[in-house]
């Protein structure tokens, strides 16, 4: 699953995707403290979770279940 999040110049939304990321224990290919421009990689037990961020756009891609996760915790509304 792939999901356009926010443009890439909001930050607060791209804070508020980097805490999800953490929240949910993605552990990320490299040392990271924040969404910078490029590709982002996290490892979670369900697989990869793909970030790519450019000049226009923030985006995810991964399997369903932890797209659908990640989107939750960004938006405010966890059900978990």
């Amino acid at each position: 699953m792939r999901a356009d999040i926010c443009a890439s110049d909001d930050y607060d939304t791209r804070e508020r995707l980097a805490d999800a990321i953490r929240a949910l224990g993605g552990a990320h290919e490299g040392e990271w403290d924040a969404l910078g421009v490029g590709l982002h990689r996290f490892r979670f037990p369900e697989g990869e979770l793909s970030v790519f961020i450019d000049a226009w756009f923030v985006d995810v891609a991964g399997p369903d279940e932890l797209v659908q996760q990640v989107l939750q915790l960004i938006s405010g509304h966890d059900d978990g």
